[in-house]
């Protein structure tokens, strides 16, 4: 005959399992708000997208009627090259996994991703888009910045009424939020820094250059970009550093109260 287990034994896995479904359904919670975040934001940046283009189009039957019609279109077009940059990974990095528990940090966070992604792709097309769709770089960027921002705003009222549970990340993970955050929005002045003189060969990075841009040597040749890896090393390398500093420190403020 089978020995049953203390009652120690039996409270402690009673905690255990109470205290895993408490762990897990936040994060069930914040997947879905998440993915709900995305749709609606597809909707309205295919709306957005639609609007740009009747207004830079030079045909006339392409109406901003007709262009609406057709947002779902827009809307996967942007979807998907959104989701090539790696928009949605680091929107899930910061909606899903970590996620701040004041209502103003993921917004921001969201409007800065939306905005470097943005920038990121329309420097990566270069000379492959036509001088009509670069024409819409800024107001794309303004308005899909708004709507990205209002989205996660309005996904974190939702989950703060969804869900009871209070979910408080680890000192590191909000050292991690912090320091990618400060890293994000330094290299993005970084990169929109106005142009002096001429471009080619311009680096990118900081606190290390991690890109160089690409241009015509002897005024024929083409070189193209080049990742600087010593750059991309050093960088992370600071930022890993840096993650852990404040993590302690943070660590060790909280111990403290």
């Amino acid at each position: 005959m089978a020995r049953k287990p203390p009652p120690e034994r039996v409270s402690e896995n009673v905690l255990f399992l109470a205290s895993s479904a408490v762990a897990n359904a936040p994060l069930l919670k914040r997947l879905t708000v998440w993915l709900l975040e995305r749709l609606i934001e597809v909707c309205l940046l295919g709306g957005l997208f639609a609007y740009l283009v009747s207004l830079s189009a030079k045909d006339p039957t392409l109406t901003l009627r007709n262009a609406f019609s057709a947002f779902w279109v827009y809307g996967s077009v942007v979807a998907v090259v959104l989701f090539l940059n790696g928009y949605y990974v680091t929107t899930a990095l910061f909606g899903v996994i970590w996620r701040g528990t004041r209502a103003w940090i993921y917004p921001a966070i969201t409007l800065f991703l939306f905005v470097l992604h943005t920038h990121i792709i329309f420097m990566y097309a270069g000379p492959d888009i036509t001088p009509e769709v670069r024409a819409m770089q800024l107001p794309f960027a303004f308005g899909g910045s708004g709507i990205v921002s209002l989205c996660a705003f309005a996904g974190s009222r939702v989950l703060a009424k969804w869900t009871s549970v209070p979910f408080e990340p680890n000192a590191y993970l909000n050292a991690l939020g912090v320091i990618v955050l400060l890293f994000g929005l330094s290299n993005a002045a970084h990169f929109l820094r106005p142009v002096v003189g001429n471009t080619a060969f311009r680096a990118y990075g900081l606190p290390f250059a991690f890109y160089r841009e690409g241009g015509f040597v002897r005024e024929w040749v083409w070189k193209p970009g080049e990742f600087l890896w010593i750059g991309i090393a050093a960088d992370l390398a600071i930022v890993a550093v840096s993650i852990l500093l404040l993590g302690r420190m943070l660590f060790a403020v909280r111990s403290e109260h």
